[in-house]
């Protein structure tokens, strides 16, 4: 008898090789089970659909990050809207003015003009106005045309004018774009803040500043009325700016820096400190305009202009925004109580704020905006390290937070032809490099 026929005869056989085919079928059954990831992903079609589905979804996140900084629909849609709803609302006054009444008026024109001084009534003739609860409307109509006119510029007017210049990249297509409509806005406003400082009686004088304080701060110019009110229409809408745009690296030194310059502005207008304040802002506003010049001709692949202005910007930083800053600072605490007297201060004296309470006050926000302005000049000496000792050019090596990957996107990609004209523009601030620095740093500020 065969080998086999022995074995198949013989009982302990049988019964080994019946206990152990379960397991050897198990065991190939487990051999032939799939890996954990080809249950999940199915077979090639499956995981070809699959990898396609996952690039869509990036490619979606990645277009969604190059506008905004926020998946919140309500940002998301006034940031998409914000045009049509700054131009309905600008139509409404409009159309009522139009129609013949006299409400809008209280939006569009400054109000409180002085009144004569024998029975109260408003005095016509005189160029003088004081502040009034009707300031907060020409404030807020302010704001929505700085809104209007920004989304204007930048999804419609200036992405035309890059292209012309042929400056395909999305990233330094919408990038240009911020700086020409800071440019435009800056430049303008700067020179009129400057010419109503020419024509003052405080011009080049620190003394001036609080003389006769309150009697002759009460009642201030048409142009520097109108010259506050607009500066602190920008500001406040530079707070709803930050917020629709690609998210900073320093959000939050920008968004403190906007606030403290609102506290500065409005605490100066509120105490009758208005000349402080207005050459503050002229002082501090300066800088920006090489800063942003520099970074204009940067996008447009200039080698020289970049550095000279950027120079030209560290040299004013320092002389206004360090130097001439805390010299004013220390003027006003020294100067803004010593020179008025003792009559004429807080209580003692109608519509006087002359006090050191007040006086601390619009220190602690002037010291919180100095350690900003301190921040973001080691970040300035970073960039100059780069420049003058090894020998590199003042570039933008700062990246968004949500990385530099979509920045080099061309403009004429079809699939970001939705993103061509968003709303992507920036007050930007400090991450050490040109394009971190735009600090538009301002004002009483």
């Amino acid at each position: 008898m065969s080998d086999t026929a022995g074995e198949i005869d013989d009982p302990m056989a049988v019964h080994t090789s019946s206990i152990q085919a379960p397991h050897s079928q198990r065991l190939r059954t487990r051999r032939k089970a799939k890996p954990p990831t080809e249950q999940l992903l199915g077979d090639e079609n499956n995981n070809s659909d699959f990898s396609s589905r996952l690039s869509n979804k990036n490619r979606r996140l990645k277009r969604k990050n190059l506008i905004l900084n926020t998946r919140n629909p309500v940002i998301i849609w006034l940031a998409k809207n914000e045009l049509q709803i700054s131009l309905f609302l600008l139509s409404i006054v409009h159309i009522f003015y139009w129609a013949g009444y006299q409400w809008p008026l209280q939006w569009i024109r400054i109000q409180h003009k002085s009144t004569l001084p024998n029975n109260g009534t408003v005095d016509h003739d005189s160029d003088r106005y004081v502040r009034g609860i009707h300031d907060i409307k020409f404030v807020c109509y302010w704001i929505v045309q700085i809104i209007a006119a920004r989304s204007l510029f930048l999804h419609h007017i200036l992405p035309v004018f890059a292209r012309y210049l042929k400056i395909t990249s999305l990233r330094k297509n919408r990038r240009f774009c911020e700086m020409v409509w800071m440019l435009i806005y800056v430049v303008p406003m700067w020179t009129i803040g400057f010419r109503i400082w020419q024509n003052s009686p405080y011009y080049m004088n620190m003394n001036n500043f609080y003389i006769n304080y309150p009697d002759e701060h009460i009642l201030m110019p048409y142009g520097l009325k109108w010259f506050y009110l607009v500066q602190s229409a920008f500001w406040f809408s530079s707070i709803y700016t930050i917020h629709i745009e690609e998210r900073r690296k320093d959000h939050v030194e920008m968004l403190t820096h906007h606030v403290v310059t609102i506290c500065l502005v409005l605490g100066s207008y509120q105490f009758y400190f208005t000349r402080f304040g207005h050459a503050f802002m002229l002082i501090m506003d300066l800088p920006d305009i090489f800063l942003t010049a520099a970074k204009m001709f940067r996008y447009l692949d200039n080698k020289i202009m970049p550095d000279i202005l950027f120079g030209m910007f560290t040299i004013s930083w320092v002389a206004t925004k360090h130097y001439l800053c805390i010299k004013m600072m220390i003027s006003i605490w020294t100067l803004g109580i010593n020179a008025m007297p003792e009559e004429k201060r807080y209580p003692n004296y109608p519509n006087s704020y002359a006090s050191y309470t007040v006086i601390l006050t619009l220190w602690g926000f002037l010291c919180i905006l100095q350690l900003i302005l301190i921040y973001w000049f080691v970040l300035i000496l970073k960039v100059l390290n780069r420049v003058l000792i090894k020998g590199e050019g003042a570039d933008d090596n700062r990246s968004d937070e949500e990385g530099e990957g979509e920045g080099e996107e061309s403009a004429d990609d079809p699939a970001l032809s939705d993103t061509k004209t968003s709303e992507l523009s920036s007050v930007d601030s400090s991450s050490g490099s040109l394009s971190t620095l735009d600090t538009r740093s301002p004002s009483a500020e």
